[in-house]
């Protein structure tokens, strides 16, 4: 059976978008494929993603602290043969290496082991990494490991993973399967998450609340004209005192994603009038601006790649810039 067990460097390090980028990409081609978590270090939504995208279980995965690793794998073997009959690739998103702490997962490197599955690790970019990093990778998983891709590498850091890097980690006997960018589109929350944060009402625009907010505007005086201020960036919030209507008005003659009003039960008459015309969504907040603005700082834990759009641009992504011949062919998945 061919299996492909999915490893972050730590918790967050992005392996969820890179296993959703596989099982798109390989989708596309006519690969059946499945995926599953059988396992992870807390509760997460991740297992009910899979189960919506994907063909999988909607088992939520066991925490590992909870139950003992003989039944946690033996319950993991039971999913993963359950699929292998009907799909050519099981994809596992498995436990990462370390924990949020940096102590070593021992139970990673076991369960992939037992589960016969190959490994991919998923490595975040930053300038300290180099090859002792890939000898970890290399000791710990030995020959199950596939390779590695280098995730999220900065703009700037271009040339050096490519050119210092990924040589490093190929000299270290682990071969380096592709390096995705950055991408800011992915850390975007939705409309809907954002107003549900700041505890928001909708007065307008429903039909956008899961629209992609990408940067945040908070509307002030300004001393320049309006577009310069607030026709700078497609998919952007512009975050405006619900008592501004003058600033509120500006804004709404110039594309956004959301206007939200801080600090007010109910938008004033006009603006309301205009965000419906335009059917630009409008979500009024109690929070006055520098609470809303905090509260924008709590986001990180409820962004996911659960959306259509990211889907699609993690699939591009790793198209573009992974190897999948070579990780596919580690696995069994093509037969030359």
């Amino acid at each position: 059976m061919a299996t492909l067990y999915v490893a972050g460097q730590y918790p967050g390090a992005g392996s969820t978008a890179v296993v959703t980028a596989l099982a798109t990409a390989w989708k596309q081609t006519g690969q059946r494929i499945a995926v599953i978590k059988p396992a992870a270090l807390s509760l997460n939504a991740d297992s009910a993603f899979y189960a919506k995208v994907f063909d999988s279980t909607d088992e939520a995965p066991w925490v590992l602290t909870d139950h003992e690793p003989g039944a946690l794998i033996a319950r993991a073997a039971k999913q993963v043969n359950a699929l292998t009959a009907e799909h050519d690739l099981v994809i596992i998103e498995g436990l990462p290496l370390f924990d949020a702490d940096g102590n070593a997962v021992e139970a990673s490197p076991t369960l992939a082991e037992l589960l016969g599955s190959q490994v991919l690790g998923v490595v975040p970019y930053h300038r300290g990494l180099n090859g002792a990093d890939a000898t970890v990778w290399h000791d710990t998983y030995a020959s199950l490991l596939s390779g590695v891709v280098i995730n999220r590498r900065t703009q700037f850091g271009q040339h050096d993973a490519s050119a210092r890097l990924g040589p490093e980690f190929e000299a270290a006997g682990v071969s380096v399967h592709g390096i995705l960018r950055e991408e800011r589109r992915l850390l975007a929350p939705t409309v809907a998450q954002v107003a549900a944060l700041i505890d928001g009402t909708f007065y307008a625009g429903a039909s956008g609340q899961h629209e992609l907010i990408e940067r945040f505007l908070i509307g002030g005086l300004i001393t320049e004209w309006g577009g310069n201020y607030f026709g700078r960036y497609a998919s952007q919030a512009v975050i405006v005192r619900g008592g501004r209507m003058d600033i509120q008005m500006s804004a709404l003659n110039f594309p956004m994603t959301c206007l939200f009003l801080t600090g007010c039960e109910k938008p004033p008459q006009y603006v309301h009038q205009r965000a419906t015309d335009l059917d630009v969504p409008l979500v009024t907040s109690n929070h006055d601006t520098p609470s809303v603005a905090a509260l924008l700082e709590q986001l990180g834990p409820q962004v996911t790649v659960d959306h259509p759009d990211k889907i699609s641009l993690v699939a591009k992504m790793i198209t573009d810039a992974v190897d999948l011949l070579a990780v596919g062919k580690s696995v069994g998945l093509y037969s030359n």
